[in-house]
């Protein structure tokens, strides 16, 4: 087993030093494609980056500045979302404690209506309509 495991990083190590990337300076067009390798009509594509130091510092402390601004955004939504979701909660507790109250006595008028309703079922039931006089 520690033979195995001993080869098994053996062939790690070697896949990962075999492909490391070689920087190269030329890079080609081809068509609407680009390529580390010259086609037919090729045109070479200077691909060094031009910035001095400094603009690539400045760009480096600007693009760390846009990431800190967006992480104080997120928190900020966050919060905002939170608070939004504890105010509706609150919001349906107090609906729903309205509707568990008890509703007051029918009076004989509503009784007598209610005897002679079907109940609804709670799920969906086809009905057909209902039987109209055709004259033929």
């Amino acid at each position: 087993m520690r033979n195995l495991f001993k080869f098994a990083t053996f062939f790690i190590a070697i896949c990962a030093i075999s492909t490391v990337a070689i920087a190269q300076k030329t890079v080609y067009r081809c068509g609407t494609t680009y390529s580390q390798t010259p086609c037919d009509g090729a045109v070479p594509v200077n691909a060094d980056d031009a910035r001095s130091k400094t603009d690539k510092l400045e760009a480096d402390k600007a693009t760390q500045r846009d990431m800190q601004r967006a992480k104080d955004m997120e928190k900020v939504r966050l919060k905002e979302e939170k608070e939004a979701l504890a105010q509706g909660k609150a919001a349906s507790k107090t609906t729903t404690k309205d509707a568990a109250k008890p509703k007051s006595e029918p009076d004989e008028g509503d009784k007598k209506k209610s005897r002679h309703k079907k109940k609804e079922p709670e799920f969906f039931t086809a009905k057909s309509a209902p039987d109209s006089k055709k004259k033929d």
